[in-house]
């Protein structure tokens, strides 16, 4: 979650004033019954184009979530360099969990490519997730100018992006260090895996979108190496991490003002899966806690299972959009919400995933027998950050989310 939402802020003009703008919000779920919740962000918070956003929700069975992050700042003398910091607090009393623990599939693997959909367990649980991101622009074609400069070009477009690919001319060029920590806490169960995890995350990345939010053309490529050296307690592991996205202009007509086709593919391993080391006197394999390694399921891939539902060693995603902007836009003439909001767009959505993971980096093994998803939904710009709701269908399960950002 917090990835997301960092990168939902990644792309906030510099603005000369302090803004402010809130919701509250309902909803009724299975995991947390009826929540109440409220979400706020400030725009120009100490520097132009920093930005702070917090959310909190509390529900009726006794669940509770905070989530706050102050995101861009510019450190003065590194003017290539943004800085942001995020922290989520969550106690819920039955999330869902693909973990050993389910009596009634005592031999098989949950979360495995083939496992059941009702192999899971339903503790009570506190989970946590803590991170520091120094973003570091390279100075050269877009970012030449500094990160401000970069973030205003990221949202407002830029018009030379997308027509060549060639990070010494065109596009953003960045790097990433994230220091990190995360944990899941399950109440009277104890699993095979560390519940901690606790290291860094190196992102190197080229953007060579011709926007962030509403991109028509260019492409994205990331490459994440993910390293949690161990402790005392629980072993080390590596995981790595590479995306690709490109998008299509399809052109406009006399009812939508922007048509694209967005394709994403992913990639990811833990190499160190097989290895194993010593932990207080005990052999074990340095493989991540399932929170912190790969998985499928969620916001952003194979959207049509529940987050993390797929877990292993390595995995492959794709994901096909058609994306399109509406010449006709009300939102912004609701009695409510048009006068207290500034929403200039909405996009409508269509599209399919696939997906699978594997105990084995086999790339032949990743494509057999691919789970899938299609769906839809309506996204919009509220006060500089897009809001995604969307509705995905697989063999196992109908979910309806509401979250920040696109997904790639």
């Amino acid at each position: 979650m917090t990835a997301g939402l960092q990168s939902a802020f990644a792309a906030t003009p510099a603005s000369e004033e302090f803004d402010f703008a809130g919701i509250p919000f309902l909803f009724s779920s299975e995991d947390w019954g009826t929540a109440l919740g409220g979400a706020g962000l400030i725009k120009g918070i100490g520097q132009p184009q920093a930005s702070l956003f917090g959310t909190a929700i509390a529900s009726s069975n006794g669940s509770a979530m905070a989530y706050a992050g102050l995101y861009n700042l510019i450190i003065p003398g590194f003017d290539q360099m943004l800085v942001s910091v995020n922290g989520l607090y969550g106690d819920y009393t039955q999330s869902r969990y693909y973990l050993p623990g389910n009596p009634d599939f005592s031999g098989e693997q949950p979360g495995s490519n083939e496992s059941s959909k009702e192999n899971f367990i339903t503790p009570g649980s506190i989970e946590q997730s803590y991170s520091v991101r120094f973003k570091y622009i390279f100075p050269i074609a877009e970012g030449r100018n500094g990160a401000l400069s970069s973030l205003k070009q990221d949202a407002l477009g830029n018009a030379a992006a997308g027509k060549v690919w060639n990070p010494l001319i065109s596009g953003i060029s960045s790097f990433d260090i994230q220091p990190f920590y995360e944990s899941v806490k399950l109440e009277d169960h104890s699993t095979d895996s560390a519940d901690e995890a606790a290291g860094i995350r190196l992102i190197l990345d080229y953007d060579n979108r011709n926007a962030s939010q509403l991109p028509t053309r260019g492409s994205q490529t990331t490459f994440t190496y993910t390293r949690d050296w161990g402790s005392e307690s629980r072993a080390d592991w590596t995981t790595w991490q590479f995306e690709f996205s490109k998008f299509f202009n399809l052109g406009s007509n006399d009812y939508l003002d922007q048509q694209v086709i967005a394709l994403n593919a992913w990639l990811a391993d833990t190499p160190t899966w097989n290895d194993t080391t010593d932990v207080n006197g005990v052999e074990e394999y340095k493989r991540p806690p399932s929170f912190a390694g790969v998985s499928l399921g969620g916001w952003d891939k194979l959207r049509g299972y529940n987050t993390e539902r797929f877990h292993g060693r390595s995995a492959v995603s794709y994901s096909l959009e058609y994306r399109a902007v509406p010449l006709w836009q009300p939102l912004e003439n609701l009695a409510v919400i048009g006068p207290l909001y500034d929403i200039p767009w909405w996009q409508w959505t269509l599209f399919v995933d696939a997906g699978r993971v594997a105990d084995d980096f086999d790339l032949r093994e990743l494509h057999t027998d691919m789970k899938y998803s299609v769906g839809g939904g309506i996204r919009f710009k509220v006060e500089g950050v897009t809001v995604r709701t969307e509705i995905a269908s697989s063999k196992e399960d109908n979910r309806l989310r509401i979250f920040i950002n696109q997904p790639f």
